[in-house]
C-alpha cells in the first residue's frame, strides 16, 4: 500500500492539491519534507550496520569516519524513532528499517556494556565498550529506551517488541535514585554515583515518565512532584526556567503534552513560551552579534567556535556568543511553526553552501567568528526529524503515547486535561537579568588624594561622599536562582588613589548564612568581584583576570580571597573596615592597583552577589554584567 506521503506526491504531480493547502503550503510542505528527509540520512549513513550504533557526530560533507567519534546512545535512541518516520515515508524500506532496529536492540541486549540496565553515555562504535571515562548515563539511557519503545510500537516483529520490552524492564530506576527522590545523573565504576541529580525541570521529564511507568523498578509520584520548577519571565514570556532549547524539546519529541497538564504546568505551552523568549532574545541581541535576527535564532547545546557549549537564553542564566544552531528552530516547529519554518528557509536560501550538506543543516554557525560547523550531531539531527514528523503527522507522538508503560507513567505524574486548570497556585515569575554586548555598562571612578591611606577610608569616612553613582544590585540584576528577600540589595561605591582602588560595600540582607570554610565561601552569603585588567575577554584563571570573593566569617569578621592568583595577590587585598548591622553588613575593601592591573585605562569589571537564606529558601545570584561564554564584564575607568 502506498504511504500517505507517496499519495501526497502523486496528487501534487497530477496538480491536485489536498484540501486546505494553498500553493505556498505545498512549497512549505515540500521544503519540510526535504529537511526531514536529509536529516534522516544521518541515521542511515552514520550508523554501524553490524550493531546499530550511531556516531555522536559526523562530517556533513564527507563520508562518515567511524574512527573519528564514538557512538552516542542518545543518538541511537533518536535514530530508532527516526526509522519509523523514514519507513512510513518510504525513505527506507520497512523491512530494512525493521532489520536495523532488530540489529540494534539485539546488540544492546546481548553485547553492550551496561550496569543495572543503564548504558554508558559514549561507547566504542565497534565494541560498545565505554570510552572517555564517561558516566553510565541515566538521561541518555532514557532517550535510548524512548526510541526503542517507539520503534517497537511501529514494527510488527515480535522479536523487536520482546527485545524492547526486556531492555526497558531491565532498567533499575530505584538503583539509580540511590535512596533519593531524584535520579542521579550517572554512575562511574569505582567513583559510584555522580554528585548531581535530576532535580530541576529540563529534558529529564521523559526519563521520569518512563521511570514512573516501569513495571519492574518504578519510582513513585514523589519523584515527579519534588522536581523544582522555578518560574521566570523575559519580555512577557513566562515559563519554567531552563535556558537551552533542547531541554524544552527532547521530552516533547516523544511525549505529546498538548492539551494536558499536571498539578504544576501546561508543559506544551511552557515550551511555546521558551521558544518565543529564545527567539526574542536573539532579536534583542542582534546589535551585538551578526548571526542573530528575526529569521536567525535558536540557542541550544551545540558546537561553537570555542567548543561545545550549552547555549541558552533568558529567563535564566543566558549563555551565548553569536552561535545559532539550526536544529534549535527546526525542533521547535511544533511550538512555533511559522517562525521555525521562516528561519529554516532563510538559512537554506542565504547560507546553503556553508550550512547544508549530507545530513541537512550542519550543527551551528557564527557569523562574527566566520564559523560554520563542519559536522552534524546525532542528538540535534534526531529531534529535527522527530519534531518535523510530529508537526506533519504526529507519528512519533502517536506511537510513544500508545505504550501502556507511558500511559501508566503519565497517570502516576497526575496528567489530565489542560483545561482543568492548575491544581496548585502558580508561583510568581521573576524577570531575570539579560546582558547585551552593545549595552555593556561603563562607570568612571573618582580619584582621591595620594596622601590618603586605607585607614582613612573607613565606613564613616567623609571622603566617601566624593564617590559618584554606585553599582546597585537588586532583583533587576537577578541572574539565576530564587531570591526570597524582595528588599535584598547590594551597593558598591568606588574611589581610587594612585596606589589603592577602594570599594565601600553595603549589603541589605536580613538573614546571614556563613557555614562553609574559606575555600568554599562562595556557597555562603558572599560578594564576588571580577576584574579583567586587559579589558578584552574574561577567562577563568586568565593571567590578567581576577576573582575576589568576600563573605562574613562564621565566627565573626570578614573573609576575602582571590581565587585565580593567590600567590600573586596575597596581602594586596585588604579589609579596611567591617560591620554587621541590623539590616545586613558593610565593608571597605582596598586593592593594590598595580597588582590587579587597574591602570588609567578602561578595565573590565563586575560585581556579583549571592544570597543564601534558609528560612526564605533563597539561593540567588545577582550580577552587574556578565556575558558568557566568551565572557565580557562591564567597564570602569579611574579618572585621570
Amino acid at each position: 500500500m502506498a504511504s500517505k506521503f507517496s499519495l501526497f506526491l502523486l496528487l501534487s504531480l497530477l496538480g491536485v492539491c489536498p484540501r486546505g493547502l494553498s500553493a505556498m503550503d505545498r512549497k512549505d510542505a515540500e521544503f519540510l519534507d526535504m529537511v526531514e528527509k536529509q536529516s534522516f540520512q544521518y541515521f542511515v549513513k552514520a550508523v554501524n550496520s553490524a550493531n546499530g550504533l550511531v556516531l555522536d557526530k559526523a562530517s556533513n560533507s564527507k563520508a562518515p569516519d567511524f574512527s573519528y567519534a564514538p557512538a552516542s546512545i542518545a543518538a541511537v535512541g533518536f535514530g530508532l524513532a527516526a526509522l519509523t518516520a523514514g519507513a512510513e515515508r518510504g525513505w527506507i524500506s520497512k523491512e530494512a528499517a525493521a532489520e536495523q532496529v532488530k540489529t540494534t536492540l539485539k546488540f544492546f541486549s546481548e553485547k553492550m556494556e551496561s550496569e543495572h540496565g543503564f548504558f554508558y553515555h559514549f561507547v566504542d562504535m565497534e565494541t560498545g565498550r565505554r570510552v572517555w571515562d564517561c558516566e553510565l548515563s541515566s538521561i541518555d539511557t532514557a532517550l535510548f529506551m524512548a526510541g526503542a519503545l517507539t520503534a517497537a510500537q511501529y514494527f510488527d516483529s515480535p522479536e523487536i517488541k520482546d527485545l524492547a520490552k526486556d531492555l526497558y524492564e531491565r532498567v533499575d530506576w530505584e538503583w539509580m535514585a540511590n535512596g533519593s527522590p531524584f535520579l542521579a545523573m550517572g554512575w562511574k565504576p569505582g567513583k559510584q554515583f555522580l554528585p548531581h541529580v535530576w532535580s530541576d525541570y529540563n529534558e529529564s521529564m521523559v526519563m521520569y515518565i518512563l521511570a514512573l511507568g516501569s513495571p519492574t523498578f518504578p519510582l513513585n509520584a514523589e519523584s515527579w512532584t519534588a522536581i523544582k520548577r522555578p518560574l521566570g519571565r523575559y519580555k512577557g514570556h513566562e515559563l519554567i526556567l531552563s535556558p537551552p532549547l533542547f531541554t524544552h524539546q527532547f521530552s516533547h519529541a516523544f511525549i505529546d503534552f498538548r492539551n494536558k497538564r499536571d498539578a504544576f504546568a501546561d508543559y506544551f505551552e511552557n515550551s511555546v513560551q521558551a521558544t518565543l523568549a529564545n527567539r526574542q532574545f536573539c532579536i534583542d541581541s542582534a546589535k551585538s552579534f551578526k548571526t542573530y535576527g528575526k529569521n536567525s535564532w535558536g540557542l541550544t547545546a551545540s558546537i561553537g567556535p570555542d567548543g561545545y557549549k550549552a547555549y541558552g537564553a533568558p529567563p535564566g542564566p543566558a549563555l551565548h556568543d553569536g552561535t545559532v544552531a539550526p536544529s534549535a528552530a527546526a525542533a521547535s516547529i511544533v511550538f512555533t511553526p511559522e517562525y521555525s519554518l521562516s528561519a529554516m528557509k532563510h538559512w537554506f536560501s542565504r547560507y546553503r553552501n556553508e550550512l547544508w550538506g549530507s545530513y541537512g543543516f550542519a550543527d551551528s554557525f557564527n557569523l562574527d567568528r566566520d564559523f560554520f560547523a563542519p559536522d552534524a550531531y546525532g542528538i540535534n539531527q534526531g529531534p529535527t526529524v522527530l519534531m518535523i514528523e510530529n508537526y506533519r503527522s504526529g507519528l512519533i507522538w502517536k506511537l510513544f503515547m500508545s505504550r501502556p508503560e507511558v500511559q501508566k507513567g503519565m497517570k502516576e505524574a497526575g496528567f489530565g486535561s489542560a483545561s482543568a486548570g492548575p491544581a496548585r497556585p502558580p508561583a510568581r515569575p521573576v524577570e531575570m537579568a539579560a546582558y547585551f554586548l552593545h549595552k555593556r555598562p561603563f562607570l568612571t571612578v573618582e580619584r582621591i588624594g595620594n596622601s590618603l591611606k586605607p585607614e582613612d577610608l573607613r565606613l564613616d569616612a567623609v571622603i566617601w561622599k566624593k564617590a559618584k553613582k554606585p553599582i546597585e544590585l537588586d532583583n533587576k540584576y537577578l541572574q539565576s536562582g530564587f531570591n526570597g528577600q524582595p528588599d535584598y540589595e547590594v551597593k558598591a561605591a568606588m574611589l581610587a588613589g594612585s596606589r589603592y582602588f577602594f570599594l565601600k560595600l553595603e549589603v541589605r540582607d536580613t538573614e546571614l548564612v556563613s557555614s562553609h570554610p574559606a575555600e568554599r565561601m562562595y556557597e555562603d552569603d558572599s560578594l564576588e568581584i571580577y576584574i579583567d585588567s586587559s579589558d578584552n575577554k574574561f577567562a577563568w584563571g586568565g593571567a590578567d583576570d581576577y576573582q575576589l570573593i568576600l563573605s562574613p566569617a562564621p565566627g565573626g569578621g570578614m573573609r576575602v580571597r582571590e581565587f585565580f592568583h593567590p600567590e600573586r595577590t596575597a596581602g594586596t587585598c585588604l579589609i579596611v573596615d567591617f560591620s554587621v548591622t541590623t539590616r545586613g553588613y558593610e565593608a571597605v575593601l582596598a586593592l593594590e592597583r598595580s597588582v590587579f592591573g587597574i591602570g588609567d585605562g578602561r578595565v573590565g569589571f563586575s560585581l556579583a552577589a549571592r544570597n543564601i537564606d534558609r528560612v526564605l529558601n533563597s539561593d540567588a545570584k545577582f550580577n552587574w554584567f556578565f556575558l558568557a561564554p566568551a565572557t565580557y564584564l562591564g567597564e570602569i575607568q579611574v579618572k585621570k
